[in-house]
């Protein structure tokens, strides 16, 4: 990957249990990231020491969520966002059901 420009990168302590990592990139257009945008947010447990959620965006699938997760790396739903800011909103739903569940 060339030069990247970090947009966004924050951590948030949720609990005693979970820990959200948001890292946004702007890069050169790529095969890989066709938009020029490198996205990662991610769910931690940091108990178990696993991520449990992951929403990334590369080619060929364009934004979508690792659900399965430390299972099933290979499991992905794709997203309806259009951008990243879309792809954040879904990520904090999907935070909220799991945190409001396990709690």
């Amino acid at each position: 990957m060339a030069k990247a420009t970090l947009i966004l990168n924050q951590g948030l302590e949720l609990s005693e249990r979970y820990r959200v990592e948001l890292k946004v990139f702007k890069v050169d257009p790529s095969e890989r990231f066709p938009d020029g945008i490198k996205v990662s947010f991610t769910l931690l447990d940091v108990i178990d020491k696993v991520p449990r959620l992951l929403v990334d965006h590369h080619a060929p699938f364009g934004f979508h969520v690792h659900t399965e997760l430390p299972k099933n790396k290979q499991v992905r739903k794709p997203l309806v966002a259009k951008n990243y800011q879309e792809a954040l909103d879904e990520f904090w739903q999907l935070v909220k059901g799991i945190v409001e569940n396990e709690t």
